[in-house]
């Protein structure tokens, strides 16, 4: 009869255990621990032995982090100063300039502001919605302002202003569903160039703005877009480019209508479609800016960005008379080298500016880079001044 390896216990156990016994528990050990490592190798984690300071050693203790630096593309300077203690007081719940989280709005007007506005993204798109326009209606290719717009004058387009991009745009609406048209949008933004840069559009967006966009949401405040660029178009682009959602977006829109859905094969759906017809219902722009935050925020913001000649000082004017504290900042296009210098037509915007005490944001000398990658000028901008074309 085979031998057990451990000998039953019956009260006179022999003083030492058997040789065979000893044997296997030798031989068991080592598998075991073989067994263990195999599994270890196998999950990437072999357990490595402590080091074990030598004697007389004394542990050294890590030198202190670093703070990190929110906005690294803003050079040291008053206005980013000035950013840095508007956040820090307005959060800080043991100071008198504490403002609860749901009073820390912010809202930022977006071409020009956000992204360059030279030319106007949202007239980009106009321009591919004028060349549909034209496709199924070829008469109009002879008729203003489509004949000048598919000419790939984007000056003329820039110099007659947002309301032309938005009446052209309303022109071009007769009854697009609103998914559509957001279709559309978001095709365009994934697909076209900047003529300036030659780079997809997604590019030219300010990283600097992106860095502050990124400082608030961080700090509790909820922003918002306000801008005089088609709702419809701002919409995409923002949750896209800044993560900024749709409600959270107040632009010029047209008036749209339902309608009953069409159903399969002529038969009656359940449905409403929202479809948007060809004309104006709202022009986002100066002194309207404010009237539809207070619409659609319902608190009066008490930080407000915008830039020069981008019809935004009612806007910063409106947040600077809040009761809290509050920060206006405005962006003036100073840099002929790395975006467009256009500064400010006429100086009005820069004097208002100036009295107020707002703080003027200078892509000079306030940034230390401007986009996310440096960008090469494909083409020179006509002049800003320059007189409309007879």
């Amino acid at each position: 009869m085979r031998e057990p390896l451990v000998q039953p216990d019956h009260g006179n156990a022999p003083s030492n255990p058997p040789a065979r016994s000893s044997s296997a528990s030798a031989v068991a050990v080592p598998l075991l621990a073989l067994g263990l490592l195999a599994a270890a190798v196998w999950l990437g984690s072999i357990p490595s032995q402590p080091q074990q300071p030598s004697a007389g050693s004394a542990v050294q203790p890590l030198p202190p982090a670093k703070p990190v630096d929110p906005l690294p593309s803003w050079n040291q300077g008053p206005t980013k100063q000035a950013i840095l203690a508007f956040v820090a007081a307005v959060t800080d719940e043991a100071g008198p300039d504490f403002v609860p989280v749901p009073e820390r709005v912010a809202v930022f007007d977006h071409d020009g502001t956000l992204a360059c506005e030279r030319p106007l993204l949202n007239g980009l798109f106009i321009v591919e919605q004028v060349r549909g326009l034209v496709a199924r209606d070829p008469s109009l290719a002879s008729e203003e302002p489509y004949a000048t717009l598919l000419s790939g004058d984007l000056e003329f387009m820039r110099r007659l202003g947002r309301r032309f991009v938005n009446e052209v745009a309303a022109a071009t609406l007769d009854g697009v569903p609103a998914t559509v048209l957001d279709a559309d949008v978001r095709a365009f933004l994934a697909s076209a160039r900047h003529p300036l840069f030659d780079v997809p559009l997604a590019e030219v967006s300010y990283t600097p703005m992106k860095e502050l966009l990124d400082l608030l949401g961080k700090n509790g405040f909820s922003v918002w877009l306000c801008s005089g660029s088609s709702v419809h178009f701002i919409r995409p682009l923002a949750e896209a480019w800044y993560g900024i959602g749709p409600d959270r977006v107040i632009g010029s829109r047209p008036r749209g209508v339902m309608v009953e859905a069409p159903g399969e094969d002529g038969a009656e759906s359940p449905r409403l479609d929202m479809v948007l017809l060809p004309e104006i219902e709202l022009f986002n722009d100066g002194p309207q800016k404010p009237v539809s935050i207070a619409a659609q925020v319902g608190r009066r913001p008490i930080l407000a960005v915008g830039n020069v000649a981008g019809g935004d000082l009612e806007m910063l004017r409106w947040s600077q008379s809040s009761g809290r504290l509050n920060l206006q900042l405005i962006v003036l296009h100073d840099d002929a080298d790395r975006e467009v210098d256009y500064g400010d037509q006429g100086d009005s915007d820069l004097e208002a500016a100036r009295r107020a005490g707002w703080h003027i944001v200078s892509m000079a000398s306030d940034w230390n880079r401007v986009f996310a990658n440096p960008l090469v000028k494909q083409q020179t901008s006509e002049p800003a001044d320059t007189p409309p074309t007879p």
